[in-house]
Formats: structure tokens, C-alpha cells, sequence
């Protein structure tokens, strides 16, 4: 603040209004400490009212950032929820088709195996009616030899004596006459060997009826098998027509869905990214009024010194550096400004080195946090603690236990996020301390 203020109210009105001036002096107080957070008290007064009014501006558009944010969590949550459903049902379809497909052929090869036992079943029945016939005309002239062989007998039984006696009296000498039985007697057994390949020939026909018989009745019993089944098949197709039309239906309306949380993420992601674009705008303009009444009227040095480990040396693993990565709670592209420190919960957080403690509050995105002027436009940040230990305006001196280690605000698990600025510009803390 001017003096020169602070002596004209000494030499004018404090003597006439001794209240009036407290008031006044504490409304300075008041302003300086409360009404511009953050960095006010590097600020000089001509520039602290217009600061914190564009601060409180900005704090409520983080809110707001803060809220819709939170409503593209959920947007993207039921978008991603309503693709793995739109997913498994257009998986379940394919697979649904798939199976049709496969009942389709599995019909097909049973309608044709069918057709050809039946065709099979149709050749056996010709076969049958064919060997019908021969096995008829086969004992029809058994029968007719066998009458023929039967008269001979009788007719030479009835006059074998005449026979007899006509072949001794024909016969010119003994060996003419063993020659004239002999031929009757071939005769006789030619009749024989003729009955007999007759009966062979009817045996074989038989044997060839039974085998075609057996065929048959295998080919009637497997056509009977298809038959059966193929009640069983359409069945299975017509549910399985069924299931894809209730599919069908069960894609549409995941299509419809996906499609309308798609056009929801998108238009809160056009609303996250309009007011990141906003909140953007109006930090920069914070900073630049900031840095601007900082470099016009700078009232401290640097402190001096080393700046040590923001916790104790035996945490040493960072986890996350000072660069561009993806948001690890929204997944987005962003500037990383420090570095992250995974320790456990309740992990004393330390003074990286002495100085002024202009913030102690709680952020939507640092959670509870602390900021520490060192002089000479060097000021540090520790984020997502537990417990904040120290307030505005308390001095700190390095390596002092200023707040236990948390996860507050947006952070994925215990740790000291830690940044260093020079004149509101985040710079690359490592520049400053080692890491152990």
C-alpha cells in the first residue's frame, strides 16, 4: 500500500474522525489479506480492487468449468456405457446371423441327404419289385421243368419194361447196349443238374431279395431319422428368426442411444471447451495485470538460497513431469505445470524454501492448497494435500512442515504437486531443486 494514503489520513481526518479512520485502515487490511486471494499481496493497491474482482469472476467461471466438467464425466460415461452396449449388441447380432447361417446349411445338408435316401430308398424298392419278378419266372420254370422231369420218370417207371426190352432187342451188341443206358441214364441226370442250378439260381435271387430287403428297411429308418429332425431344425430357425428380429430391434435402439450420448458429450465438450477457453482468457488477463503490478512496483527480494525437496529425500519417484500430457482424470491434452511426487497419505509437504505464504485455500482443481512468495517474483505450489497447516500471511521457513500430502481436488492418488512460477509463469521446478 502507498503511504502517502496511509499519512493523509494521519495528518487529516484522524484527528477529527479517529473511528472513521480504523475503519478505513481495516478495510485496507481486509482487502489486502481477503478480497484478492492467490497472489494479492505482491499487489500493489491501485491494482488489488480490479484484480480481485476479475478473480472472483474467474473463480466462479472455474466452478462453473468445475461443474460442467463433471457433466462430461457423466456424458462420457454413459456415451462410453451406451457404445459397449450398442458393441455387444451389434457382437450378439453377428454371432446371431453366424448361427443362422450355420442352422441354414445344417438344414440344407439334412433336406439333401434326405431327397437322396429317398431317391436311395425309391432305387431299393425297384430293385425289389425287379428281383420280384425274376424269382417268379425263376420258380415258374422250375416248376415246369420239374412237372417235365416228374412225366419222364413216370413214363419210363410205367413202361420201363417196354424201354427196357426196345433198347436189348435195338442193341446190335453188348456194348451197344451199355451205350443206350448210359445215354438214358445221362439223360436222367441232365434233368437233375438242370433242377438243380434252376434252385441254385432261385437261392441266389433270394439271397439278393434279402440283401436289397435289409437296404431297404436301413434306408426307411434313416429317412424316418431325417424326418424327425427336421421338425426339430425349423423350429430351431424360426426362433432363431425370432431372436434376430428382437435383435434387431435391440441394436436400433443401442444405435439410438449411442447416437443420442454421443450429440450430448459433444455439446459438453463444446461447453467444457468454450469455458476452458474463457477461464483461459481471463487467468491470462489476471496474470498479465498481476505481473504488471509486481514488475511496477516490486517491494522484495529474492530470499536467497538453495531450494530444497518439497518432502522428505526418501520420496525421490516423480511420477509426473513438467510437460504436455493427458489429463489423467478427463483425458484431455494439457500443460503439466510441476511435478508430481506420489507419497503416502498424511506425508508432512515442506517449504521448499522461506518465505511468505500468500495462499492457503482450496481449489476445485488443486484441492487444499499453498502458495509461497520467496521475493523477487519467485513463488512456489504445493497441491491435493490432506490438511493445510499454515494461512495467509504466516512466514515459513525452508524445509518447514506446511500441510500433510492428500488427493484433493482432480488427482488419481496421494501426492505433493509441485510448481514453481517466476512472475506468474509456470517454469520447470526442476530448474530449482534436485531430485534426490
Amino acid at each position: 500500500m502507498k503511504n502517502t494514503n496511509i499519512s493523509g489520513l494521519r495528518d487529516g481526518t484522524e484527528k477529527r474522525h479517529p473511528v472513521r479512520c480504523i475503519v478505513l485502515v481495516l478495510l485496507c487490511v481486509l482487502t489486502v489479506f481477503y478480497a484478492v486471494p492467490k497472489w494479492s499481496l505482491v499487489i500493489p493497491v491501485s491494482a488489488a480492487t480490479s484484480v480481485a474482482e476479475d478473480q472472483q469472476r474467474v473463480k466462479k467461471m472455474q466452478e462453473e468449468l468445475s461443474l460442467l466438467k463433471n457433466s462430461r464425466k457423466n456424458a462420457t460415461d454413459e456415451y462410453n456405457a451406451a457404445l459397449a452396449e450398442y458393441n455387444k449388441a451389434m457382437l450378439d447380432i453377428d454371432n446371431a446371423y453366424k448361427a443362422k447361417e450355420l442352422l441354414d446349411k445344417e438344414i440344407a445338408a439334412l433336406e439333401e441327404e434326405t431327397e437322396k435316401t429317398q431317391e436311395l430308398l425309391n432305387t431299393y424298392t425297384e430293385q425289389l419289385d425287379t428281383y420280384a419278378v425274376l424269382i417268379a419266372d425263376k420258380q415258374d420254370e422250375i416248376e415246369d421243368r420239374y412237372a417235365k422231369f416228374v412225366e419222364r420218370i413216370r413214363v419210363n417207371y410205367e413202361d420201363s419194361f417196354t424201354s427196357y426190352l426196345e433198347i436189348v432187342l435195338e442193341s446190335n451188341s453188348f456194348a451197344d447196349f451199355l451205350y443206350h443206358i448210359d445215354v438214358v441214364a445221362s439223360l436222367l441226370d441232365y434233368d437233375k443238374r438242370v433242377l438243380a442250378a434252376l434252385a441254385q439260381s432261385k437261392d441266389d435271387l433270394s439271397s439278393m431279395q434279402n440283401q436289397y430287403q435289409a437296404l431297404q428297411y436301413g434306408a426307411q429308418n434313416t429317412l424316418s431319422d431325417l424326418v424327425e429332425q427336421m421338425p426339430i431344425l425349423e423350429k430351431k430357425r424360426a426362433e432363431g428368426e425370432q431372436m434376430l428380429i428382437e435383435l434387431e430391434e435391440a441394436v436400433a435402439a443401442a444405435k439410438a442411444n449411442k447416437e443420442a450420448t454421443e450429440e450430448e458429450k459433444r455439446k459438453v465438450d463444446a461447453a467444457v471447451s468454450s469455458m476452458e477457453q474463457r477461464v483461459k482468457v481471463a487467468e491470462a488477463e489476471i496474470d498479465k495485470k498481476i505481473k504488471e503490478a509486481q514488475e511496477r512496483e516490486r517491494r522484495e527480494k529474492y530470499v536467497g538460497g538453495t531450494f530444497g525437496w518439497p518432502v522428505d529425500i526418501g520420496y525421490n519417484k516423480v511420477s509426473s513431469y513438467f510437460s504436455v500430457r493427458y489429463n489423467p482424470v478427463y483425458g484431455y491434452q494439457e500443460l503439466h505445470n510441476g511435478i508430481d511426487i506420489p507419497v503416502p497419505y498424511g506425508t508432512a509437504i515442506l517449504a521448499g524454501n522461506a518465505g511468505t505464504v500468500i495462499v492457503s485455500e482450496w481449489h476445485y482443481s488443486y484441492g487444499n492448497y499453498v502458495v509461497i512468495d520467496h521475493g523477487g517474483g519467485i513463488t512456489t505450489l504445493y497441491a491435493h494435500n490432506s490438511k493445510l497447516l499454515v494461512k495467509v500471511g504466516d512466514t515459513v521457513s525452508k524445509g518447514q512442515t506446511i500441510a500433510k500430502a492428500g488427493s484433493t481436488g482432480y488427482s488419481t492418488g496421494n501426492h505433493c504437486h509441485f510448481s514453481v512460477r517466476e512472475n506468474g509463469v509456470a517454469v520447470n521446478p526442476l530448474n530449482y531443486v534436485v531430485q534426490p
